[in-house]
């Protein structure tokens, strides 16, 4: 629309004092969810903060984002940079199993809510790292017409998902039942969605009787536990839907929701106030406005909806790629209700480079056969 309204900018208004015409609206609207965080480093308290935030969480991953758009054109091109990532999460999921190993080796306790991890301050921040490595390394598993691909992709899996278990994460462990699920339902020969079932429902009676994963679980379903998600996270929803009511349109800016949510906290001495709004929804309203808010949602289902659009009629690499891109997206949606897989500096990155990933494998899949080499 912006491509064919060109000559529009002989029209001419005014916004308040500011000066402008038809043609720069629409060209702001094509922008709008960086436009959105521009706007929230001047509503925050901390300008210094959020120009970093700015910079770290949309400028670049953006910029890498086009990059992308440039480089990946041939299925050699996405098979570099996909397994770039997800040997990257591999390496890292093996450093993790590592710390494990070296707690239980030296008789240290395990903490249900502070894992053993190797490098991120939480676990739960690398099962929402892992968590998008996972789901391409699957979709190679599934759909790979190259038995190297799908060979890589299994071997990944053997140390992505048990990493990805002894984070203890529950929205984590409900991220990946969330994934198996998908694997049965987009699996279109009858045989082997029956034989993936039997074995998403039977490893998912192991991991229940892990005694760590055991404990955790537990704790979620004990109303009077201190450590049941829920109850916290209802309550910091709640505070926070407090303050966008009072903040509904920029929200509380970059890099300043702990400040402004500060006097809607209940109980404060006993839970102290949240870093963030663990829900990523609340988090983008939060952070960078209602109009980020609607640009944020509007991304994440056109993303959702053209990866497992093209998926269905896809074929070879590309459709493997496009499952693994599309169940990333899923996975991102899901842990999103429970905490915030975006405000991160590789989280961000990450998103956005999936993102182009996607976009490349849809353009490979339209091209004839013979081209997607």
């Amino acid at each position: 629309m912006t491509v064919a309204c060109l000559p529009l900018y002989v029209v001419r208004f005014r916004v308040g004092p500011i000066p402008t015409t038809l043609l720069e609206t629409l060209i702001l609207l094509t922008t709008t969810l960086l436009l959105a965080a521009i706007i929230s480093v001047f509503v925050s308290g901390d300008h210094v903060g959020a120009l970093g935030l700015l910079r770290a969480y949309f400028l670049e991953p953006v910029v890498l984002f086009y990059i992308g758009l440039d480089v990946l054109d041939t299925a050699k091109d996405m098979r570099v940079i996909a397994g770039a990532f997800v040997a990257g999460a591999t390496l890292f999921a093996i450093l993790n199993l590592g710390a494990w190993a070296i707690a239980l080796a030296e008789r240290q306790p395990i903490v249900l809510s502070n894992a053993p991890e190797a490098l991120y301050a939480s676990p739960n921040a690398v099962a929402l790292f892992l968590e998008p490595a996972v789901a391409i390394a699957a979709g190679f598993a599934m759909y790979a017409d190259s038995r190297t691909d799908r060979g890589a992709a299994l071997i990944a899996l053997l140390f992505l998902l048990p990493s990805m278990v002894l984070t203890l994460s529950r929205a984590g462990l409900l991220t990946l039942a969330v994934l198996a699920l998908v694997a049965v339902v987009t699996i279109v020969r009858r045989r082997i969605k029956l034989l993936l079932l039997g074995g998403a429902v039977a490893a998912g009676v192991v991991i229940s009787q892990v005694p760590w994963v055991a404990r955790r679980m537990a704790n979620q379903f004990d109303p009077g536990n201190a450590n049941n998600t829920f109850e916290g996270r209802l309550r910091i929803w709640k505070d926070t839907l407090h303050m966008l009511r009072d903040h509904p349109v920029f929200g509380a800016g970059l890099r300043a929701y702990t400040q402004v949510v500060t006097p809607y906290v209940t109980d404060k001495d006993r839970y102290g106030v949240p870093l963030y709004a663990h829900d990523i929804w609340l988090s983008m309203w939060s952070e960078i406005g209602l109009l980020g808010l609607v640009a944020f949602i509007a991304l994440v289902a056109l993303l959702l909806w053209k990866g497992w659009r093209g998926f269905a009629s896809a074929r070879g690499f590309a459709k493997a790629l496009l499952w693994g891109t599309s169940a990333a997206f899923v996975a991102i949606a899901v842990h999103g209700t429970f905490d915030t897989p975006y405000f991160k500096n590789d989280l961000s990155v990450e998103f956005w480079i999936i993102a182009a990933l996607e976009l490349a494998a849809l353009a490979l899949a339209t091209r004839e056969p013979g081209l997607q080499r």
